[in-house]
């Protein structure tokens, strides 16, 4: 009767901090995720006032849900009624192109991206029982740089040089995953050391093609492609990548429970009934889908898989029921920051991986050092 009664008042506890540390992390993530989105559509070189940009954005979000109030009436032409925006359109018609076509678009593409990357890293870390992984450890950046190298070469313009990146980074994943099976062995091991040799074998074809650029043009642009850039992303952008990296993401949520059992180790993850097998399967499958969508359409980015799932460890600790959602909204905040210095610090745009490369490194340097201790 008395454990009973400590065990109820242990569960009661656990529950209470939970629901504070909830309460908490929403608060904490809101302001966080508010005050990023101010920040990144103000900031700009574009010469309007900032009061405007935010008339601009207020009258447009009013005007969203004034449509759907206006639905009805849309339906039904007999009804229809039109309900006025109270606020008055002052500011110049660039400000909204300036906001709806080129900030929030980049903005949505490189929280997302910043987002999807990171989770996948959390992942494959977890999976992979190695705080040092990437979500590129199995070649789908790689491959993805080859696929869209080969477009650059053959100046097929951007469409196909998406299409390709994409094919390319699903072809490398495919090939390490089969060629792994080839072998007997640890699968973990095997599927990290078949990657790094199908990574180094893509590599080596964007080295060549490099080479054999036809022209001075076509070189600078795998250059700058690989180095990455959130500066050619639209609304069309939109439409395919948010929806991918969404649903991505809610699979990798709900199946959380087995990947911290994956943690422990295979024996543990068996003897709790999981399926190991299957279960990478799933979780290489909806992270190769998120670093190939964001690979085609924003270029190479790095260190963001490695840094910010391993900082969200620190502070949240492993379990992925709060670390997969706490990365997602810190690696989006982080890499829409990132791009929004390197749209403002220059007079020209700076590539995207030079200042997550700045940024991460040093942070890898840390983790490097604790790494010596071990997963645990």
């Amino acid at each position: 009767m008395e454990n009973n009664q400590k065990s109820s008042g242990l569960t009661a506890d656990v529950r209470l901090r939970q629901s504070k540390f909830k309460k908490r992390a929403v608060i904490i993530i809101s302001a966080a995720l508010a005050a990023t989105v101010l920040l990144y559509i103000l900031s700009g070189r574009y010469t309007c006032s900032k009061f405007e940009v935010l008339k601009a954005l207020a009258y447009g979000i009013i005007d969203f849900f004034i449509s759907i109030l206006e639905f009805p009436g849309k339906v039904f032409p007999s009804i229809a009624y039109e309900i006025p925006n109270p606020i008055s359109v002052t500011w110049e018609g660039n400000v909204d192109i300036l906001l709806w076509v080129v900030r929030i678009p980049r903005l949505v593409a490189a929280f997302f991206v910043g987002g999807g990357l990171a989770i996948s890293g959390a992942n494959y870390q977890a999976t992979f029982r190695n705080p040092l992984v990437s979500e590129s450890i199995l070649g789908v950046s790689a491959g993805a740089s080859l696929g869209a190298c080969i477009g650059l070469v053959f100046s097929m313009g951007d469409v196909m040089v998406a299409v390709l990146a994409f094919c390319g980074g699903i072809l490398a994943v495919a090939m390490t995953y089969y060629i792994s099976r080839l072998f007997r062995g640890n699968p973990t091991l095997l599927l990290v050391l078949t990657g790094t040799v199908v990574a180094s074998l893509f590599s080596s074809g964007v080295s060549i093609l490099k080479y054999i650029a036809p022209s001075e043009e076509a070189f600078e642009d795998i250059t700058f492609w690989l180095m990455g850039s959130f500066a050619t992303v639209g609304k069309s952008n939109l439409v395919y990548l948010v929806p991918v990296i969404a649903v991505c993401a809610i699979v990798l949520y709900r199946i959380r429970w087995n990947v911290n059992v994956l943690a422990l180790g295979d024996d543990s993850a068996r003897a709790l009934g999981v399926d190991t097998g299957r279960l990478r399967k799933i979780i290489i499958v909806a992270s190769t889908l998120i670093t190939a969508i964001s690979v085609c359409n924003c270029g190479m980015i790095g260190w963001i898989g490695v840094v910010i799932p391993q900082i969200t460890r620190m502070i949240v600790g492993p379990d992925m029921k709060r670390l997969v959602p706490i990365s997602f909204f810190g690696g989006g905040m982080f890499l829409a920051i990132t791009d929004m210095l390197c749209r403002t610090i220059l007079p020209t745009e700076i590539p995207i991986e030079i200042l997550t490369s700045i940024l991460g490194a040093p942070v890898y340097l840390i983790m490097l050092r604790r790494a010596k201790n071990g997963w645990n």
